[in-house]
């Protein structure tokens, strides 16, 4: 079994806050940034997976090639190709018994729904 709990791509950057009883929370430090962009990662995780047809599988491909063309090179695409790299990745190592739990919110999931239909809808898979 696998359950991730990755990033939402909420727009939101996450603050630790450091309790001060009987004062004011003002001593912080950031924990966490879930706002995604267009980058050197993201295109280059574009290309390996336009490339890697030993990794990745055609439907995969057309899919990333399809929201490319609807999305074009914006933060909502950059997280899909992260996310792409991250579920294959699961897949691959996944026992074909096995179970895969994602956790998401309603900010991508349509999206990622349709990710895994790609990712997992094969010949003798389960999904």
């Amino acid at each position: 079994m696998c359950y991730i709990d990755p990033p939402f791509n909420s727009k939101r950057n996450y603050n630790q806050i450091y309790n001060n009883i009987d004062k004011d929370d003002i001593a912080q430090s950031q924990a966490f940034i879930d706002t995604w962009c267009w980058d050197n990662s993201a295109e280059q995780g574009m290309q390996e997976i336009l490339e890697r047809t030993d990794i990745y599988n055609i439907k995969t491909i057309d899919l990333i090639n399809g929201l490319c063309n609807v999305l074009s090179r914006c933060g909502m695409f950059a997280y899909l190709v992260y996310m792409t790299r991250r579920i294959v990745e699961i897949q691959r190592i996944l026992k074909h018994t096995g179970s895969f739990y994602l956790h998401c919110d309603t900010t991508s999931s349509h999206y990622l729904k349709i990710l895994c239909d790609t990712i997992f809808c094969r010949a003798m898979a389960n999904f």
